[in-house]
C-alpha cells in the first residue's frame, strides 16, 4: 500500500532522503506552502511534515481528510493544534533529542563570549576602534557552574564545562543526589547553586513550576560577579528583574537566546554592555537541522510500515485491541497517575503498577505519562512514556497478579530509593465508574474528578470545621466530604470537593493551621 507524504518548511534534504529509504511512501516536497495552498493541497496526504513555519490549525487538520500523521522536524509543536490533531486521532509526533548538541553548544558558546566581552570587542573593532583595556575578562576554568535542569542539554553543558575544569552543580526534580553524583556532578539545592555559583545555566522546561523561577530576591542572593545563561525558554527568569539587576550592576552579566515573547521587547536589554542577545539561535545548525529531519523522518517511515509512533505527543490509537478491552483501566491509570502527580513532588526513583497479569504496557505508561506530563510541561504519551522515564533515570514496572479481585484494580506506588513516598489504588466498577479507593494507609471512596482538597491532620476536634469556616470565609462552596482516620487522637485524612479553584492564599492559610500536616489540591479534569 502507498502512502503519500508531503514535506514543507524547507525540510532538510537529510530527511528526505531518509524517507526515500522506506517503500511505499509517496513523498512531495514544497519548499513553502501559503497557509492557504496547504489547505487546498493537505486532502490528498496520508501525512505531514513541517517545522515551524507552517501553521497547522484546526482548519488544516479538518481539510486533511486523510491525514493519519503529522510530524515537526523540531522539538516544538506550537504550530500544530494538538487537541484537534488528537480528536481526528491523527498522531502528532517531534523530534525530541535532534538538537541537544547545537543548543548545548550555543549556550557554552553564550558563556565563553559573555565573559570575554567577544561580541562588544568584536564591534568596536568594527567601527575601527581598539580598545584593549575596556575588555577585561574573566577566564571560566576553575571556576563554580550552576545547571539548573540535567535533561539532555544540561548534560552536555556539564560534559563541557568538566572539560574546561569548571567544578559543576546541579539541580534536577527528577533526579536523586546519588544520581547527580554518578554523573560526575556535585548535587545542590536550588538556593546554593544562586549563592555559590559564578556562572548558572538554566536547562528546564517552562511549566507552571518554573514560570518566574528566577526573580529579583533569587538574584540578590547571588555573587556581584556571576554572570547567567539562558538558552531554554523564555520566561524562566523574569526579564524585568533580570534587566534592572543588570543595569545597576548587582550581576556582572547575561546571555540570552531565549524571551518569553518573540520577538522580543527591545526596551528591557536596549544599551546594556552587560548582557548578549542572539535570537533563539539554539537550534540554528545545519547538523541540528539535518538531525531533527532525520529523525523525524524514521519515526514517520517507522508508523507506516510497522504502526508504531516513538515520539507521538498525543494519545495514540495503535494497539486498537488493547485499547478496545482495556480501554476503562487505561482511563483508570491515567487518573491514578494524575492524582499521585499532585499529591506527591518528591523525588521519585521508580514507580510500580500493579494490575490484572493481561494487563497490556498500555496501563503502565498512562500512570507514566501523566506524572511526568504533570511536572516537566512536556507532552507525554503512551508511546514515549517509557522513553521519557529511561531518560529521566526513574524505573518502572508493572506487576502482575491473578488475583480476581485484581481484575480491574490497579495499585500504584512511588518510591524514592528504598522508600515508599505513597500508594494509590483504583478499581473500575460494573458499570464503569473509576474509584480510588485506598490513600496509603487511607481507606477511601473517591471519585477522581473536579477540585478537590486533601487534608491529611492530627485527629482533634473543631479542625475541619477551622477549615470548611476557611472555605467559606472566601466563597468557595463545598460539593461532598468524606473524612477518615486510622485511630481515634492519630491521624486522619479528609477529602473536600469544592466548586471552585482555591487560591494560593488561602491553600496556605489552611496548611498552617495547627495540627494539619499536609494539605494538596488535586485537580481533576
Amino acid at each position: 500500500m502507498s502512502y503519500r507524504i508531503l514535506c514543507t518548511d524547507n525540510l532538510s534534504h537529510a530527511g528526505l532522503s531518509e524517507l526515500e529509504k522506506f517503500d511505499g511512501l509517496e513523498i512531495t516536497f514544497c519548499k513553502e506552502l501559503s497557509f492557504d495552498e496547504l489547505i487546498q493541497r493537505i486532502s490528498n496526504f496520508d501525512a505531514l511534515i513541517v517545522r515551524s513555519k507552517s501553521m497547522v490549525t484546526k482548519d488544516v487538520i479538518t481539510a486533511g481528510k486523510k491525514l493519519k500523521l503529522i510530524a515537526r522536524a523540531g522539538v516544538g509543536v506550537d504550530n500544530i493544534d494538538i487537541t484537534a490533531a488528537t480528536d481526528k486521532g491523527i498522531f502528532v509526533i517531534n523530534a525530541p533529542g535532534g538538537n541537544t548538541i547545537s543548543t548545548a553548544e550555543h549556550a557554552f558558546a553564550m558563556m565563553m563570549a559573555l565573559s570575554r566581552h567577544i561580541p562588544q570587542a568584536a564591534r568596536l573593532m568594527s567601527e575601527g576602534v581598539w580598545s584593549k583595556s575596556k575588555f577585561k575578562g574573566a577566564q571560566i576554568a576553575y571556576k563554580t557552574l550552576g545547571v539548573i535542569g540535567l535533561g539532555r542539554v544540561g548534560r552536555e553543558f556539564a560534559k563541557r564545562a568538566h572539560a574546561f575544569h569548571m567544578t559543576v552543580l546541579a539541580c534536577d526534580p527528577f533526579l536523586t543526589d546519588a544520581q547527580i553524583s554518578d554523573l560526575g556532578i556535585m548535587p545542590a539545592s536550588q538556593k546554593d547553586i544562586f549563592s555559590k555559583s559564578d556562572y548558572i545555566t538554566i536547562h528546564t522546561p517552562l511549566t507552571k513550576d518554573t514560570q518566574n523561577m528566577i526573580t529579583a530576591s533569587d538574584i540578590d542572593m547571588m555573587k556581584p560577579d556571576v554572570r547567567i545563561i539562558n538558552c531554554a525558554r523564555g520566561g524562566i527568569i523574569n526579564e524585568a528583574d533580570l534587566a534592572s539587576a543588570l543595569k545597576h550592576g548587582r550581576i556582572a552579566g547575561a546571555a540570552l537566546d531565549v524571551y518569553s515573547t518573540e520577538p522580543y521587547d527591545p526596551s528591557l536589554f536596549m544599551g546594556l554592555d552587560n548582557c548578549i542577545m542572539t535570537p533563539h539561535l539554539g537550534a540554528s545548525t545545519e547538523e541540528a537541522q539535518d538531525a531533527v529531519a532525520t529523525e523525524v523522518a524514521r519515526s514517520v517511515g517507522a508508523f507506516f510500515e510497522e504502526g508504531i509512533c516513538y515520539t507521538a505527543v498525543n494519545l495514540p490509537q495503535a494497539d486498537t485491541t488493547a485499547w478496545e478491552h482495556y480501554q476503562w483501566q487505561i482511563i483508570l491509570a491515567e487518573k491514578l497517575g494524575k492524582v499521585a502527580s499532585e499529591l506527591c513532588r518528591d523525588q521519585v526513583t521508580h514507580i510500580k503498577v500493579t494490575a490484572d497479569a493481561n494487563a497490556p504496557s498500555l496501563v503502565m505508561l498512562a500512570v507514566i505519562k501523566e506524572i511526568l506530563g504533570a511536572v516537566t510541561g512536556e507532552h507525554v504519551s503512551l508511546i514515549n512514556a517509557k522513553q521519557m522515564a529511561d531518560s529521566h533515570d526513574i524505573g518502572c514496572s508493572l506487576e502482575a497478579t491473578i488475583s480476581a479481585d485484581f481484575q480491574k484494580t490497579i495499585c500504584l506506588e512511588l518510591i524514592s530509593e528504598n522508600t515508599t513516598l505513597l500508594t494509590l489504588t483504583g478499581i473500575v466498577q460494573s458499570d464503569n465508574r473509576l474509584l480510588i479507593t485506598k490513600y496509603n494507609d487511607f481507606n477511601i471512596t473517591y471519585s477522581p474528578s473536579g477540585i478537590t482538597l486533601f487534608i491529611q491532620n492530627n485527629d482533634h476536634p473543631g479542625l475541619i470545621g477551622q477549615v470548611c469556616q476557611a472555605l467559606g470565609d472566601h466563597q468557595v462552596n463545598i460539593a461532598c466530604m468524606q473524612n477518615v482516620r486510622q485511630c481515634q487522637g492519630e491521624r486522619a485524612l479528609t477529602m473536600i470537593t469544592v466548586d471552585d479553584m482555591i487560591s494560593e492564599n488561602l491553600l496556605y492559610t489552611i496548611r498552617n493551621q495547627d495540627n494539619i500536616i499536609a494539605a494538596s489540591l488535586v485537580t481533576i479534569t
